[in-house]
């Protein structure tokens, strides 16, 4: 993609060109008419002089004989060419020395809106509340700022309310949820099902019950995830090495191999938070994995920062899903993922913890050989 000009350079440069044309056509029209002029004062003096000049030593023996007309002729030429290049020369000069002049104060007047662009990269949504302040002359700059400040306001209020909604409705739905789970669990104990049929309602009811506990869990850690303190140090290899260890019984019952890769990356970040994303990837890997498959980790830095590559075996993924699949509640097989639990959240929640922690995560590639998804953090 072909890099834009700031405002700074295109203002400079059509500043520039406008100067360039002015002092051309002025320069141009100076210099036809002083060459008008000269060639007006060469008539004259061509008229007045004899076009012959005779000359005779003293001894007589030698004649000289001048044109005065050509040599008149040849001295305005002359400097009706040099009078035409020092023209351009000095124009040529003066828009050099305008430009860079203009590039200075264009400068000058623009440094409010770097200000401006700087504080406005700093605002995430936990620090929403806090406006941007800017001292500028200029009452358009003013009031840019005092609309963004107003709009900052409006976007924190619409962010509190859905964060007190989402947090409040989970919390809500708990109670509710725990009573239902309870009473499954006690009348199942309480009587003796020989049904078939009631046996395996009770045991979808209880699926699905567990099923909504894990999307509520989900939901409460997607509203906390803005307000969640970023300040551990974190070696990638070793969160990597634990979460390996926690999901090894996960991978053992479908005979998959987990393979992490040397290597490692240390950053500063949300140690719980990075352990769930990694934790996500690897689960889903292994899930959507075929029977006695493999998922490997690799880990490295690529400038600023760190990669986590998860390489699975899997069915693969179609093109078309590969960016809706970090979309909440999007399922490639609806069937196949509600059979294994699935919540349509998981691989939303990494997302927007590889962003909380100035990243992202994408897909890298897939097709029925497997899929290979990389988590990027940012390392400073």
């Amino acid at each position: 993609m072909r890099k834009k000009l700031s405002l700074q350079w295109k203002l400079t440069l059509t500043t520039a060109l406008l100067v360039i044309v002015a002092c051309l056509s002025l320069s141009y029209a100076i210099s036809k008419s002083a060459i008008f002029y000269m060639s007006n004062i060469e008539d004259t003096i061509t008229t007045i002089f004899p076009e012959e000049l005779f000359s005779e030593n003293s001894s007589g023996n030698v004649e000289i004989y001048l044109d005065t007309t050509k040599i008149l002729s040849d001295m305005v030429r002359s400097t009706q060419t040099e009078f035409w290049e020092k023209s351009v020369l000095i124009t040529l000069i003066v828009t050099l020395l305008s430009s860079f002049l203009i590039y200075w104060i264009v400068g000058h007047t623009l440094s409010p809106l770097r200000k401006l662009s700087l504080q406005i990269q700093e605002i995430q949504a936990k620090n929403l509340q806090q406006p941007v302040l800017l001292e500028s002359d200029s009452a358009e700059i003013v009031r840019l700022t005092e609309s963004f400040n107003e709009m900052l306001h409006r976007l924190n209020d619409a962010f509190l309310i859905q964060k007190q909604f989402s947090a409040n409705a989970a919390h809500e739905l708990r109670t509710p949820l725990a009573v239902i789970q309870a009473e499954l669990e006690v009348f199942e104990k309480k009587n003796k099902i020989e049904d078939a049929d009631s046996q395996e309602m009770i045991d979808r009811m209880k699926f699905q019950t567990n099923r909504l506990g894990h999307v509520i869990d989900i939901l409460l850690e997607m509203t906390e995830l803005q307000s969640a303190a970023k300040n551990d140090h974190i070696s990638l290899a070793a969160l990597t090495e634990e979460v390996i260890c926690d999901l090894s019984a996960v991978a053992d019952r479908k005979e998959i191999t987990l393979t992490q890769k040397p290597g490692d990356v240390e950053m500063i970040g949300n140690d719980t938070l990075l352990y769930r994303a990694i934790y996500n990837l690897i689960e889903n890997a292994i899930k959507y994995n075929h029977p006695e498959g493999a998922v490997s980790v690799e880990i490295k830095r690529n400038d600023k920062l760190a990669k986590i590559i998860v390489t699975d075996t899997g069915m693969g993924i179609a093109q078309d899903d590969w960016e809706q699949i970090f979309e909440p509640f999007f399922r490639v097989d609806k069937s196949r993922s509600r059979a294994m639990g699935g919540a349509g959240l998981s691989l939303a929640l990494v997302r927007e913890i590889a962003r909380q922690h100035g990243g992202d995560v994408s897909i890298l590639q897939s097709s029925e050989q497997g899929t290979q998804i990389e988590l990027s953090l940012l390392c400073l």
